[in-house]
C-alpha cells in the first residue's frame, strides 16, 4: 500500500507555483495611446529635447543683458513674440515683448519679467523701461534643460498609466514596446462538480 503525501498548505502551493513560473518575455509594439495598463518591455529614450529651443519662463521682455547694465534702460520694443511664433533677430539696443513658453529670439540672452518693466510710447512707438540689471540666461529655459534627446525617460518594467503615456507622447514616442498580456485559463476539478440541473 502506498503512503499518501501530506497535503500542501495554500502558502506552500503558491510558493511552488511561483518558483516554477517563468516571467513573460514576449513583447509587442503598440501605438502609445493603446498602452494604458501595459508593462514596458524595454527602456525608452526621448526622441527630442524638452524644451525644443531656448524659451522664456515668464511674460516680459527679451533683451541683451548688456543693454540693461545701467539698471534703468529705455529700449524700443521691436517685436511681439507669443508662444509658437519664431521671433526675428533682436538688434542691439532693443527689446522684444515675449510671453511664457515663447522661443527666445536670436540676439537676446535674457528675459526681464514684465513686473520689472514699465511699458510706454514715444512718438507713437512702443518703448519699455527696464528697471533691473538682468544676468545673461535669466528667466531662460535652455534647449533640453528638462529632457535631453536620447535620454531614458521610462525604464523597462514600468506599468504604463496615463501620466507615463502623456510623457511618452510629449517626447515624440508614437509607439512603445510592451510585454504581451498574459493568457489565463481557469479550470475546476473535483468530484463535487456536477452538471447543472
Amino acid at each position: 500500500m502506498s503512503e499518501r503525501k501530506p497535503m500542501l498548505s495554500a502558502a506552500q502551493a503558491l510558493e511552488l507555483l511561483l518558483d516554477a513560473a517563468v516571467p513573460l518575455q514576449e513583447s509587442e509594439t503598440l501605438a502609445t495611446e493603446a498602452c494604458n495598463g501595459r508593462v514596458l518591455a524595454a527602456a525608452v529614450e526621448s526622441a527630442l529635447n524638452v524644451p525644443s529651443a531656448d524659451n522664456t519662463q515668464m511674460d516680459g521682455y527679451a533683451v541683451r543683458a548688456a543693454d540693461c547694465a545701467s539698471g534703468d534702460a529705455l529700449l524700443p520694443v521691436s517685436q511681439r513674440i507669443p508662444a509658437g511664433v519664431v521671433g526675428q533677430l533682436l538688434q542691439p539696443g532693443s527689446a522684444a515683448r515675449i510671453f511664457t513658453g515663447a522661443m527666445i529670439p536670436p540676439g537676446a540672452d535674457a528675459v526681464v519679467m514684465q513686473e520689472q518693466c514699465e511699458a510706454s510710447e514715444v512718438d507713437g512707438k512702443p518703448m519699455v523701461r527696464v528697471k533691473v540689471k538682468p544676468e545673461p540666461g535669466e528667466w531662460v529655459r535652455r534647449t533640453g534643460e528638462d529632457i535631453r534627446a536620447g535620454s531614458v525617460v521610462l525604464a523597462a518594467g514600468t506599468r504604463l498609466r496615463p501620466q507615463e503615456l502623456g510623457l511618452a507622447a510629449s517626447v515624440g514616442l508614437a509607439k512603445l514596446p510592451v510585454r504581451r498580456r498574459l493568457r489565463v485559463a481557469i479550470f475546476f476539478t473535483g468530484d463535487e462538480l456536477a452538471m447543472p440541473g
